[in-house]
């Protein structure tokens, strides 16, 4: 038998080599923060001077950024033994890399610079927040002790991240219609309402969203300094949108195709994320609570606004496949059910206590 000497020192070598895997990631994903911040401002060069050599280069780097998260992701799985997914850190990290991989895979055919560099500052935000939460590995609780947790999660995420792609095709969906009100017909007062307050709302929601979890953050640990950090990013995220939105706005819709095109791009963009999100969010979810808690759907926060994040995009996907109706309407439900998806994820976890609280 070992004597307590070499269990001892077994012990530390454990710790230690914990601690250089802990180190190592972290190194990983500031790495690929740098390169979706590098990506970005390559994007946006390639888009303000029509360079495609530059573009290549945007998205070197960006695979390069995507290589870098995946084995971040892997070392920390094979570090804690469980899927990384386990709690906010580790679920906004692997969204990040899930939404500039489908970034990526969704303009593979087709020269798409601006979304691609919407899909970066997705990605970029998520890693911002998630540094702000406790990023240690700890034991998993008993029902999450279960190989359920990837497959539930992962999916889930991943039809994620093509509404992410989606919403940021309607939006410039509306920029364009709002731009350019006799492309296809012209728009009725409804319609003309929704796309203003899609263009220029949603940015003041993202940023009231960005201010209210700052003082969440502030709220639940006084001693913390993080809530004001978000805060003072968020109010220089601000004064950076108010100076340069029009302008930007106005570049990007010059390089984007016309709103009957993107209208389209985001109907293949929720008709692959939706049965994704449902088959993990939901199926695969109902079916691990019934081995976890003996019954399929309880109504627990979580899974209620899960269901209403599927009821939303199936509004959506009846519009389009039944009706046959495209164009605002569809658009501004896009927006809706991202809306709808960022609550569940966020919202829900900080305001509505439940099952899934420790998520």
């Amino acid at each position: 038998m070992p004597t307590l000497e070499q269990i001892a020192t077994t012990t530390l070598a454990i710790e230690k080599g914990n601690q250089i895997n802990f180190q190592l990631e972290s190194y990983l994903f500031t790495g690929v923060l740098l390169c979706y911040i590098i990506a970005f401002g390559l994007y946006c060069i390639s888009s303000g001077f029509q360079t495609n050599k530059t573009y290549f280069k945007a998205r070197i780097v960006n695979y390069a950024g995507l290589i870098m998260a995946f084995a971040a992701l892997g070392l920390r799985w094979a570090n804690s033994g469980h899927a990384p997914v386990s709690n906010m850190y580790e679920s906004l990290v692997t969204l990040s890399t899930f939404i500039t991989m489908s970034g990526m895979l969704f303009t593979i055919k087709e020269r798409l610079p601006i979304i691609e560099a919407s899909s970066n500052v997705f990605s970029i935000a998520m890693l911002a927040i998630s540094s702000l939460f406790p990023s240690e590995i700890r034991p998993l609780v008993p029902v999450l002790q279960s190989y359920w947790l990837p497959l539930h999660v992962s999916l889930a995420f991943l039809g994620e991240s093509c509404f992410a792609v989606a919403v940021v095709l309607s939006y410039f969906y509306c920029y364009k219609r709002l731009e350019s009100n006799n492309e296809d017909h012209n728009l009725n007062t409804t319609e003309k309402r929704l796309c203003y307050s899609i263009v220029h709302i949603l940015p003041i929601i993202i940023i009231i969203s960005l201010f209210a979890l700052s003082y969440f953050l502030y709220q639940k640990d006084i001693t913390s300094d993080k809530g004001k950090k978000l805060a003072g990013a968020t109010v220089v995220i601000s004064a950076l949108m108010i100076i340069f939105k029009s302008s930007l706005i106005k570049k990007a819709s010059d390089l984007l195709p016309n709103a009957t095109k993107l209208d389209e791009l985001t109907y293949n963009a929720i008709k692959i994320g939706y049965p994704l999100f449902t088959v993990g969010g939901l199926i695969f979810g109902m079916i691990w609570a019934n081995k976890a808690w003996g019954r399929y759907w309880g109504w627990d926060p979580k899974e209620t606004w899960a269901l209403v994040t599927f009821l939303v995009y199936s509004i959506y996907l009846h519009l389009r496949i039944v009706i046959g109706k495209d164009g605002v309407i569809p658009a501004a439900i896009s927006v809706l059910g991202f809306i709808v998806t960022m609550f569940t994820l966020f919202g829900v976890n900080f305001l509505i206590s439940g099952l899934h609280s420790y998520a």
